[in-house]
Parts: structure tokens; sequence; C-alpha cells
């Protein structure tokens, strides 16, 4: 018996080694960053959908290409036992000619769908073709005449046609039906996918125009349940930035998350919308969580399903869980600086400071003018007293996002904590003058005071921030910067009030 005893746990000790070596190469390595997949890591049933070339003559028209290309890879990622590379990732390689086999490495996928679209009027021809990562060989083609009516048809049927070709079980009808959706007119449609095309760019004044073309598509079909779930994602994210008032902006993201499920329960998207409202301006912790793995379970290939729900699960200090689901997320999409970004943010508040260094500084080489990694690494920088550098990465992302109330907070708060109480004055009276115009959030204000040392004001605006509902406070307990206020008897009251767990 103790001999049995014994190899089973040599058995358990090796399993749960192999299970932290995988954990250091997916999520704690930096240095295992884009274009590092390791081939034998890559799923055998994995597909990337490139950007379809427009070929239109009317440049306009890339929205349409893009947002068909989209489409496709939503359809494909319904089919069970595949994974899909998502869009931020795929959509790196518009380009017309792709090296498939790098683009392949880099994306952590076998297989790769490329095309073009050509609209004429309601008229489409697409061509598609299936290559093999390793050796190039295109081994399925084909070209689809078709009326702008039979869109969303269309993109099953392509879908339908890939899953056969990679011979992935369909259902017993032989043919896998993703969309099931009432067909909006082809008006909302395009106005949907001009909507989309915003969202992605995620800068504020892309997302109010995202609304507004997303407002656009629901006014000519009511019904449109994808036009609400994209007024949700774009009121979230202006919420989280900060340019609209919390009470303003998740609101109008929760109501549009229900009423698209209202019209169509099967959409992912709106469930981790709702997540995002639970967990930012509810502050229902279970709820939260709840969403979030619906989401993933009605679509196992949404990244952003499990990217904020990584967000959740660093704030509730499981940190361990976080490291899975930013890990699957970054295996969706290997390439999104926002991904990346998460995954040192996470590292972050896990106390990790050096290594968040690392990771943020990968992200940075994805793209340099990405605010978030700037805000992130300043506040790794801050977290070691590495003033100078702090101030330097926070002062980008005041250059990206123009003036905006949360970099100049964290500038200020340096500025105090640094001694330099000047500065971090002439930062308040910013704060105050950008007030009288635009949303300020007092979480921001709070900091500067803490930095400042003058701890009655800091709790007064903390308070504010309270009451405004602020989205930050979620981090009231992992954020260092609080480290003097945490003796303090009133501290423990807002913890407390706020609700976060012990």
């Amino acid at each position: 018996m103790e001999h049995l005893l014994s190899k089973k746990n040599v058995i358990v000790s090796l399993i749960l080694i192999t299970i932290l070596i995988a954990g250091y190469f997916l999520f704690i390595n930096p240095k295992m960053g884009a274009g590092k997949n390791n081939v034998n890591a890559i799923p055998e049933q994995s597909i990337a959908v490139l950007p379809f070339f427009n070929m239109s003559n009317d440049s306009v028209q890339q929205y349409f290409s893009d947002g068909l290309t989209e489409g496709i890879l939503n359809s494909l990622a319904h089919i069970k036992g595949l994974k899909v590379c998502a869009r931020s990732s795929s959509f790196q390689f518009r380009q017309k000619d792709v090296d498939i086999k790098e683009a392949g490495k880099r994306l952590g996928v076998r297989t790769i769908l490329e095309g073009s679209v050509q609209r004429d009027g309601n008229r489409l021809r697409i061509t598609a073709q299936l290559i093999n990562v390793d050796d190039g060989f295109h081994f399925w083609s084909e070209q689809y005449d078709e009326s702008m009516e039979d869109i969303f048809l269309l993109q099953d049927k392509i879908a339908n046609a890939i899953a056969e070709k990679l011979k992935i079980g369909l259902l017993e009808n032989g043919q896998q039906s993703f969309t099931k959706k009432k067909i909006p007119n082809k008006e909302a449609y395009d106005l949907y996918l001009k909507g989309r095309s915003s969202w992605n760019l995620r800068t504020p004044p892309d997302l109010i125009k995202g609304i507004d073309f997303f407002r656009q598509a629901i006014a000519l079909d009511p019904s449109y349940a994808a036009a609400y779930a994209g007024t949700a994602d774009c009121y979230n994210a202006l919420g989280y930035l900060s340019f609209l008032a919390p009470k303003e902006a998740f609101p109008k993201a929760f109501e549009a998350a229900t009423k698209a499920l209202e019209l169509d329960s099967t959409l992912a998207e709106p469930h981790a919308s709702i997540g995002f409202y639970k967990f930012y301006h509810e502050w229902d912790w279970a709820a939260a969580e709840q969403e979030f793995r619906t989401a993933i379970d009605l679509n196992p290939n949404y990244e952003l399903g499990y990217d904020w729900c990584g967000y959740y699960l660093t704030a509730m200090g499981r940190f361990d869980e976080a490291r899975v689901f930013l890990a699957k997320a970054a295996m969706l999409d290997p390439l999104s600086v926002q991904i990346s970004t998460d995954m040192g943010f996470s590292i972050y508040y896990s106390g990790d400071y050096d290594l968040a260094i690392k990771k943020l500084q990968v992200a940075l080489q994805m793209n340099s003018r990405f605010p978030l990694a700037h805000i992130w690494l300043g506040r790794s920088y801050q977290a070691k007293k590495m003033y100078p550098e702090a101030i330097s990465e926070y002062k980008k992302a005041l250059e990206v996002l123009g003036n905006g109330s949360v970099p100049l907070a964290q500038i200020g708060n340096v500025y105090g904590v640094s001694g330099n109480k000047a500065e971090a004055q002439k930062i308040l009276d910013t704060l105050t003058s950008l007030s009288t115009h635009r949303f300020v959030t007092s979480y921001g204000v709070a900091l500067v005071y803490a930095g400042m040392g003058e701890k009655d004001k800091a709790f007064l605006w903390l308070d504010k921030a309270y009451d405004e509902r602020s989205q930050w406070l979620v981090w009231l307990k992992g954020d260092p910067r609080w480290v003097e206020l945490r003796s303090d008897k009133r501290y423990p009251v807002l913890v407390n009030k706020v609700g976060l767990p012990h």
C-alpha cells in the first residue's frame, strides 16, 4: 500500500510540475510573447481568418470587407473543437502578399483562411481559400456569387464548408447553424459594421462615433440585437476610461446589453458586457463572475470574455486563476497589445513589479502608443520608487489620450509622493479647470491629495468617488498607492462599503 501511495504521489507531483511549467511559458515568462509559439503546442484544429482583400473600386467599402471577414470569423468561433484566432491579431496581416508560414507561427494556428470581396451594389462576389501553414498548400478554394440579402447565410455556408474540410464533427443534420437570427436589413447591417469598425479603434472619439452608428442601425431595425451589444461595449469602454461619469456610462451599457439578450439570448458579448457592469458598477462579484463564465460557455473563442474575467479575478486577489484566464485570452489573441497589457497589469497587482515591467515593455513593443500600457508601466515604476521613469510613462499616456484626467491624476500623485508639492498642486488646479466642462474622476483627485500627504482631503474625495460609483474603487485594496491611508480607521469602512471581499 505504501508503495502504491508513493507512486501515486510521484504521478501527482509530475502533473503539478507540468502545469506550473505550462503556466510559466503561457503567462509568466515575458520572452514568450508574440511570434514565439511552440508549434507542438498549437492545436491541430486551429485557424486564423485574415482580412479579406477589398476588390471593390470604392475604398470606403473596406469596412464592409472587414465586417464580412469578422462575420465569418464569428461563425467559425462557434464550431466546437476549433480554436479561432481573434480579430485583433489576425487583422494585423492586412497586406495582400502575406508570408503564410510566418503568419501561422505568430498567430499560433495550423490553418489560414484568406480571400477577397467584391461588392457591386446589392451583389457580392467572394472568393475564399484554406491554406496549410506547414507547407503553404492551398487545399480548398471556393467562389460565391450572392446578394446582400444572403450575407448571413453565406457566412454560415463558408463556415460549414471549412468545418467539413477540416473534418470537424458537424451536427446530426450535417450542418452547423450559427446565426439562427433574424437578418437585419442591409442598411442597418452597413451601419453596424461601421460601428464595430469604430469600436475596434477604442479611442473615446471613435467609441462615441460607434454609438452613433449603432443607434442609426437600431433606428432602422429596432430588433437588431448585435447593434445593442455593440452599444453596450462602447459605453462600458467610455466608463472604464473615465471619459464619461460612471452613473452615465455603465447603466446605459447594462440597458443595451439587456436589450440585446432579450432579442437574442445566444449572444456571448452582452453577457460579458453585463459582467463588466456587475463588476465595475454594481460591485456584485458573484453575478459578474457568472456572466463572464456564461459568455465563455456560449463562445469558447471569445477572447474578451476571458480577458475581462481575468480583470475580475485579479481584483478579487485570485491571481492564479486570473493567470489561467489571461493566458487563454492571449492564446486566442496572441498579438493583442490590450491583452498583453492586461497580463502585465495583473502581475502588477500581484506585487511582482519587476516582472510587470518586463511584460509591459513587451506590450509596448507591439504598439508604442498604447496608453494603458504606458499607465501600467508607470504604475510599476512608481511602486519601485522610480519616479522620473513613472512620470515619463504617464506623460506618454497623456499625449495619446489628450488631457485625460486619469494620467493627469497619476502624475500629480507621483509629484506628491516624491516631495514636489508645487507641481502636484498645479495638477490639482488643472483637474479643477477640466471639471468645469468634462467629467473628472474623484478617485484621481483623491490620489493627488494622498500623494501630498493630505489624508482628510483624500478621504473626502474618496467618499465623493463612492457617491459617483467610481469603477476604480474595485482596486482600492490592491492599489499600493493607498498604503499610507490603510492604517486610518476610515479606510476599512470604505472597503466594506464597496463590499470588497476580505
